[in-house]
């Protein structure tokens, strides 16, 4: 299953050069729990082409438990990879593949161990859910949560953290900051405005803030105790000779 799965290209991203549909992760789950015994439900994600989320559920009711992860991986640098990334590889009793520890490895342990559990036995409903595009826009959960379903009494989220379970993950927030300059023909700078100049003016602000934010908020109860702000992809300009007319970060 595992291998399936990570063969199962599903890179999600802000970049459309990288970002990609989670389709095909979702019909392999499907099929497997369906051939568990599971109800399943395939939804599609209101506004993103392509995209996918999943509701498996044994049982009724809405007083079980969830198991819930998500589909999607980061873009990867393949060349920075011993193995191929896209392919399950073992080396030194660990696997390797893009999404083999976050997190597709987490639906194949789960499936596997399904196998042995006697599904209607159950006193409370179990309920596996596989959302899209958690490492980009969050639309699956986003989705998921408009649905106003509710799908269970307690909740185990399958993210890897070395196999001890946490009561608490950080928040997150996505934000974009867009510059609009004048382009012109570099060789008279005066003929327009450059955003690049102006988003490098951005960016001491941001970098400025960042260590802000990280001298005033503590929590020991995370390993990284201090916020963090990434500063994650930039685009600006059109070409070398013409001033940078619009910046993205």
């Amino acid at each position: 299953m595992l291998q399936r799965l990570i063969g199962a290209a599903s890179v999600s991203s802000v970049n459309p050069a990288w970002d990609m549909s989670n389709g095909n992760v979702i019909e392999h789950l499907e099929s497997w729990l369906n051939q568990l015994g599971f109800k399943t439900e395939v939804v599609p994600v209101p506004g993103h082409a392509d995209k996918f989320n999943l509701i498996a559920s044994a049982g009724q009711g809405d007083q079980g438990l969830v198991l819930s992860g998500h589909t999607d991986t980061v873009p990867f640098d393949e060349e920075k990879w011993q193995s191929d990334p896209l392919k399950l590889t073992q080396r030194s009793q660990r696997f390797y593949g893009i999404g083999s520890a976050d997190m597709k490895g987490f639906f194949a342990v789960v499936i596997e161990a399904l196998r042995e559990l006697p599904l209607k036995q159950l006193k409370q409903p179990l309920v596996i859910i596989a959302t899209a595009d958690e490492e980009s826009t969050m639309c699956g959960a986003k989705s998921l949560a408009g649905l106003q379903r509710r799908l269970g009494r307690h909740a185990v989220i399958g993210e890897p953290t070395g196999m001890k379970p946490v009561h608490m993950h950080k928040g997150i927030s996505m934000e974009s900051i867009r510059l609009s300059g004048r382009s012109g023909h570099s060789s008279n700078p005066a003929l327009g405005v450059n955003a690049l100049d102006g988003m490098h003016r951005v960016l001491g602000e941001v970098i400025r803030w960042r260590d802000d934010l990280q001298r005033r908020y503590r929590n020991p109860a995370f390993e990284v105790a201090f916020p963090t702000l990434n500063l994650g992809h930039i685009h600006g300009g059109d070409n070398p000779n013409r001033i940078c007319g619009q910046c993205e970060l």
